[in-house]
């Protein structure tokens, strides 16, 4: 019998998954050969290990085979409630040493999920600890790991044993050196810093952009941000007294005061999980109940550099690498926060010639580090605005500068007098679509003319949730006004449409939804629209004539891409209005 405390569960010799499967028609005996040489290869790995590391069939298939090949039910957690007695009568402690889930008590009978068939000898050893009569059935690991998390809560063990460690104050003030590894930290005893990395590890699996930590009278909530949205991250009772002793170590991590509790604090943590890098934002607010803590999580590297991946069509790419190959003006990407306005804009300075064409960036904060590219980081506090790095960036003859954000008067109106004296400026604006930028411009006392002269285009974006690719399945639920829309849009037929949805699975913790896909509206200026803007034309004026020379909203562009199948009709709607709609 393989260990089942660990993370990965195997399975005993006993169990012939690989038969089973063949028997099913899952894998081929091609398939199954190469299985078990890696096996042979691979020392304390059964076969539904190498399966998945192969990635050959889902995770539910190898273990549903495995239960099956053993004489057990296969259970999706996932799909049922589990009721509060049943989680009760199982002590965290037992939990998290044979990594099982109870599932019911029927009868006196209390059934148990397990990753790996049990034999009788732990069987034996439950039913003697729990003093009941123990059913076991089968679940993968990933479903498992999910419902503990779910109902105990994250950290559920460490948290118990810091209640019960009277040293806990002694433990608080460990000094953290940058660069540490989480995963290497988090084999630790139980500790504040093992609870905190526990908190930050399952983030960064979970490949989430922020970290909220909010504390209120009662409890302390926890949520991440992934694909977009704000996910709430169950957390064991007792951790709300533990609120304080988590903020100071996040504020020692990032090299901020820790007796200051009155004031708003911001600093920065850089961490490893394994060969990765992260850094860390951390901001800090103090509240009626105590600190809330954000932190906005950026991976060094996995940055996309390659446009198509970031969903730009074929047409999109060709447009936009001409754009950023142009001597002079500005480029605009617009959008709200968390867009991927940053990521664009980086994804296209990777694709020029940076040995024959010298390029400066002016952030607030550097996000991404790009090799042959000079980079400025802001310090407001001493003087180093956006628009004093400007006006020395200038001096040091560039042919690309990047603007971080074009946040007020002074520094748009000195991107535009660089743009028109020979310098490519690329920067973001906080606008709804692609021609409000130039309206916010005017507002922010350019003049009309100047901005007629330099702007050059306009990509305004939003990041829609991707399709979970492991459920994904037909949506029979659109409108027929949708239908129509959308059929209008890409000149086809709505019954020849091939709308789909996620329905949820383990693969995509049952949201339907695994990943995220930018979609566009592009506003390519010229001479008709410089005239245009000149006489102060309204948006809709010019917008309606940016419609009769082919301009594609981001609604269609969104529905475009829910025909191929990248997302849903229910993420374009989300993140588009009907203003979007051409008339």
């Amino acid at each position: 019998m393989a260990e089942t405390t660990g993370n990965t569960e195997t399975f005993s010799g006993r169990t012939d998954i690989l038969r089973i499967l063949q028997q099913q028609g899952e894998i081929t005996s091609e398939q199954a050969d190469q299985v078990r040489r890696q096996q042979r290869r691979s020392i304390g790995k059964g076969p539904a290990d190498i399966l998945m590391e192969m990635q050959i069939l889902s995770e539910e298939s190898i273990f549903r085979a495995a239960a099956g090949a053993n004489g057990f039910d296969f259970e999706i957690l996932a799909d049922q409630q589990i009721p509060e007695e049943s989680i009760k009568s199982v002590p965290v402690k037992i939990v998290m040493h044979y990594r099982v889930m109870p599932v019911r008590v029927e009868g006196g009978i209390l059934t148990v999920a397990f990753s790996n068939p049990p034999t009788m000898r732990d069987r034996e050893n439950m039913r003697l600890v729990l003093a009941t009569r123990v059913k076991p059935v089968i679940a993968t690991p990933s479903d498992i790991n999910r419902a503990i998390k779910q109902y105990y809560g994250l950290g559920a063990e460490t948290v118990m044993q810091i209640r019960q460690d009277r040293g806990l104050q002694d433990r608080i003030e460990q000094v953290v050196y940058e660069d540490q590894d989480l995963a290497e930290e988090s084999q630790d005893t139980a500790s504040i810093i093992h609870l905190v990395n526990q908190i930050l590890l399952e983030a960064l699996e979970m490949n989430a952009t922020d970290v909220h930590i909010e504390p209120f009278e009662e409890k302390i909530q926890l949520r991440y941000r992934i694909d977009g949205m704000l996910r709430v991250i169950p957390t064991p009772s007792g951790v709300r007294e533990l609120h304080a002793a988590i903020t100071s170590r996040l504020k020692v991590m990032a090299n901020l005061d820790i007796a200051e509790k009155r004031l708003p604090q911001d600093g920065r943590i850089r961490v490893r999980l394994g060969n990765e890098e992260f850094d860390l934002r951390v901001s800090i607010m103090p509240t009626r109940y105590g600190e809330t803590l954000n932190m906005r999580i950026l991976n060094r590297n996995t940055i996309f550099f390659d446009l198509g991946q970031l969903g730009l069509e074929k047409e999109q790419m060709s447009i936009f690498s001409q754009l950023v190959e142009m001597p002079h003006g500005i480029v605009l990407v617009t959008g709200p926060t968390g867009s991927g306005k940053t990521t664009t804009l980086y994804a296209a300075l990777e694709k020029t010639n940076k040995t024959e064409r010298k390029v400066i960036t002016v952030e607030d904060p550097i996000e991404y580090q790009l090799e042959g590219i000079s980079q400025i980081q802001i310090h407001s506090s001493i003087g180093l605005t956006f628009s004093a790095a400007l006006r020395s960036i200038l001096r040091h003859d560039p042919d690309i500068i990047l603007v971080g954000e074009i946040r007020d008067s002074e520094t748009a109106e000195i991107a535009i007098r660089a743009a028109l004296t020979g310098h490519l400026v690329l920067s973001t604006l906080h606008t709804n679509d692609s021609i409000g930028a130039v309206n916010r411009l005017v507002d922010m006392g350019c003049e009309n003319f100047l901005v007629a002269s330099s702007l050059r285009a306009v990509l305004a974006q939003r990041l829609v949730r991707r399709i979970c690719p492991h459920c994904r399945v037909a949506d029979e639920d659109v409108s027929d006004r949708i239908l129509e829309e959308i059929a209008e849009t890409l000149d086809m037929e709505p019954d020849d449409l091939q709308l789909t949805k996620g329905s949820g699975c383990v693969e995509c913790n049952q949201n339907g939804y695994r990943g995220r896909v930018a979609i566009y509206e592009f506003f390519l200026n010229s001479e008709r629209f410089e005239d245009m803007i000149c006489r102060e034309a309204a948006n809709t004026e010019i917008r309606l004539e940016a419609y009769k020379y082919g301009m594609s909203t981001l609604r269609m562009d969104g529905w475009r891409k829910a025909q191929k199948g990248l997302t849903s009709i229910d993420e374009v709607l989300r993140l588009t209005s009907t203003a979007d709609i051409r008339y």
